[in-house]
């Protein structure tokens, strides 16, 4: 385990771990920039850390992340980041797209302005997680995904696809493992605006394989046209008190 806050975080880059490291967790937690100043100007994927089974970054730490170098085959129970403040990811959404190497993560936690990581983060192509889930209360904290382009975030396969609020927008820019078996999908939009960038996607352009349950409420129901053909679906539950919550779907040819 390796937990470093304050101005010890700075000696990372002086570290040198064994090319086999493995770790149980890494955690970094830094609420002034100061404390992260010598990491940030270090070389991406400069910092070896080998294999972490937990990572969390908090606040400024999160700047770090491009600086962090993991093992190939990583294999990751949990990787937590939480950003209430722009500046806390301000470095790290500097990186480039599907660049932050995370390998396999079995649950992944990003919170508030931690979400605009997403397209930043390469997940190992045969990835499956039990459960994938965001929400967003400020269309701010999931800006930088929802900007990403159509099919480029690669999540590999998820068991259950959980958006809400202003994330239901990041959708279309989403792939899922083409043979991905999902137990259950899950949208809630109450506003409009909770899906403006999908009613924008191209119909039959959003692919998420076979689902046993797929449950639409209020205008994420307008989703329902940009859907594959290919998507197989045991069941599919839809709930509508207004008539504006299928006005796109009434719209499609």
């Amino acid at each position: 385990k390796l937990e470093l806050s304050l101005f010890a975080i700075n000696i990372l880059p002086k570290l040198a771990l064994h090319e086999e490291n493995e770790m149980k967790e890494f955690i970094l937690s830094a609420e002034k920039k100061e404390y992260v100043s010598k990491v940030i100007r270090a070389e991406n994927s400069s910092i070896w850390l080998g294999k972490v089974k937990k990572m969390e970054l908090f606040r400024y730490a999160i700047n770090v992340l491009p600086k962090l170098q993991l093992h190939e085959e990583n294999v990751m129970d949990e990787f937590c980041l939480s950003a209430d403040r722009i500046e806390y990811v301000s470095e790290a959404i500097l990186a480039e797209n599907n660049n932050i190497w995370l390998g396999k993560v079995n649950k992944l936690d990003l919170k508030l302005f931690a979400i605009n990581i997403l397209p930043k983060l390469k997940l190992h192509e045969e990835n499956v997680m039990e459960e994938f889930s965001l929400s967003a209360e400020k269309e701010e904290y999931a800006s930088e995904a929802i900007r990403a382009k159509n099919n480029s975030i690669l999540l590999g396969r998820a068991k259950k696809l959980e958006l809400k609020l202003f994330t239901i927008n990041i959708l279309p820019k989403l792939v899922l493992h083409e043979e991905n078996e999902m137990e259950e999908f899950c949208l809630n939009a109450e506003k409009k605006e909770y899906v403006s960038e999908i009613i924008r996607a191209e119909n039959s352009s959003i692919c998420f394989g076979s689902v046993k349950k797929v449950t639409l409420f209020r205008y994420a129901i307008n989703i329902l046209p940009k859907l594959h053909e290919k998507n197989v679906m045991e069941e599919l539950c839809l709930s509508v008190d207004r008539i504006e919550h299928v006005s796109e779907v009434i719209r499609a040819e």
